[in-house]
């Protein structure tokens, strides 16, 4: 009897605490969602200005590096240096403070969309930051360009100056000035801005200072590495010839890349100058393909066909297949078996002939 007692007794207490972790249960949901505040005497309270351990805003932007400040303070360290002919210490400076001022302006410009149409005047607040901060980036840039320039770098300041024209555009003083340093430096023939009624061809007493001065930067020293790679062609030096072919590749790849920027930037501003450069974007971008074909040609006879058909294939994209150099790349690929189909087809060439 007093065993069966317990075990009644047990079974009430169990039915008890499974009826009270019911009604706890839907009392209180597992997941609250962040919007759903709780009400009465629990709930969150407003903060207490006056609160000792309450951090508030201040008027020094005191993040660390990521400010203005720090960014300002590496420009003048920088301008130190140069007037010290420092320039390995310039550089280091220019480049972080070029680095801090453009996460500054993406910041800034990500947080204006992230606030437009909710609320106008934060979104106008970052995007005017944005835009300050983003000239100083130029301008860090501008100065890091010139100090390549002084050390004799020009393959170095080039890329710089084409992403300053580009942010400035061409109108803008800081713009004008980037284009000058080009023009200076040989990687554009004709001034900006011209004298009113000059033509396209370049005025007498403003040719370029030193029309080879872009260093490696140049479709000379392009074409003297695929002399240099024909020659390991020759004496079967296939390492070389392949290293050879593709620093010529990626030089007429980048000078091809630049002016093709250059005359989208110049569009519907100076028509010569958007023209001269876009001619020269074709020039390099044909030879950037001929030192591909090139090379593909070599992974052939290096038994590496893997290498090949990928820059074959980048060749017909580039040529389409309809120009010379498009149609030999296609024969190789056909040779190689990749291709299924030659082309031109023979009943095409012959149906082209007897129409003559």
């Amino acid at each position: 009897m007093e065993a069966f007692g317990i075990k009644r007794l047990l079974h009430r207490a169990s039915i008890a605490v499974l009826s009270t972790l019911a009604v706890s249960s839907v009392a209180c949901p597992l997941a609250v969602s962040a919007q759903d505040l709780p009400t009465g005497p629990n709930q969150a309270r407003p903060i207490d200005p006056n609160d000792p351990n309450v951090i508030s805003p201040t008027n020094n932007a005191d993040t660390g590096i990521l400010s203005l400040a720090a960014g300002k303070r590496l420009l003048t360290e920088a301008n130190s240096a140069v007037a010290a002919q420092d320039y390995q210490t310039a550089v280091k400076k220019l480049q972080e403070a070029r680095q801090i001022f453009n996460q500054l302006s993406n910041f800034h410009q990500q947080l204006a969309g992230i606030f437009s149409g909710i609320e106008n005047r934060i979104a106008e607040s970052r995007r005017r930051q944005a835009l300050e901060t983003a000239q100083l980036r130029d301008e860090a840039t501008y100065e890091l360009a010139v100090v390549h320039r002084t050390q004799r770098q020009p393959e170095l300041a080039v890329p710089l100056l084409v992403q300053i024209i580009g942010s400035q555009q061409p109108t803008r003083e800081l713009g004008k000035k980037a284009y000058q340093q080009l023009f200076e430096l040989g990687f554009a023939e004709i001034p900006y801005p011209r004298p009113e009624g000059t033509e396209a061809a370049t005025p007498e007493g403003t040719t370029p200072a030193n029309p080879v001065d872009t260093g490696i930067l140049n479709p000379v020293v392009g074409n003297q590495l695929l002399t240099e790679a024909n020659s390991a062609v020759t004496a079967q030096d296939y390492k070389t010839a392949v290293k050879k072919l593709q620093e010529s590749r990626q030089i007429f790849n980048q000078l091809s890349n630049f002016h093709q920027q250059l005359a989208g930037y110049f569009s519907g501003i100076d028509s010569a100058i958007a023209d001269n450069h876009r001619r020269k974007a074709l020039e390099t971008a044909q030879s950037r393909d001929e030192a591909t074909y090139q090379l593909a040609l070599v992974h052939r006879a290096q038994r590496q066909p893997e290498l090949s058909v990928p820059l074959l294939v980048q060749i017909v994209a580039s040529q389409q297949p309809t120009r010379e150099l498009g149609k030999k790349a296609y024969q190789q690929l056909f040779e190689l078996g990749f291709a299924d189909s030659p082309y031109p087809r023979r009943s095409d060439a012959s149906t082209s002939s007897s129409l003559r």
